[in-house]
């Protein structure tokens, strides 16, 4: 059906996983984006593994990912992230995603 009226399908877990490994940052940064949005459980490791991007840019949008699919298994990798990470802005990310777990258990 996507074919007849020229929209295309949306992209799977599995697509945006691989692209997670694709050579060009800015496509893994936009799958990180991606499985964000997805809120897909199944992107939590894929996404923690993000996590040690050698592109600071993928690690950021790895922590607010994961921040949107509150997962437990991301706690400890962002607690990680958001001490030990080089990039300011990153920890950043991180430790703004531990804060939505926080929201989370209040609300």
């Amino acid at each position: 059906m996507a074919e007849r009226t020229g929209v295309p399908n949306p992209p799977t877990l599995e697509s945006l996983v691989a692209q997670l490994r694709h050579e060009n940052p800015h496509a893994r940064w936009e799958a990180a984006r991606a499985l964000g949005v997805l809120r897909d459980p199944g992107a939590v490791e894929p996404l923690i593994e993000a996590l040690k991007d050698r592109d600071p840019d993928v690690r950021r949008k790895a922590a607010l990912a994961l921040a949107r699919i509150r997962d437990p298994r991301a706690l400890e990798p962002l607690e990680v992230c958001s001490a030990q990470d080089e990039n300011q802005v990153v920890r950043w990310a991180a430790a703004w995603g531990l804060g939505r777990f926080q929201q989370r258990k209040i609300a």
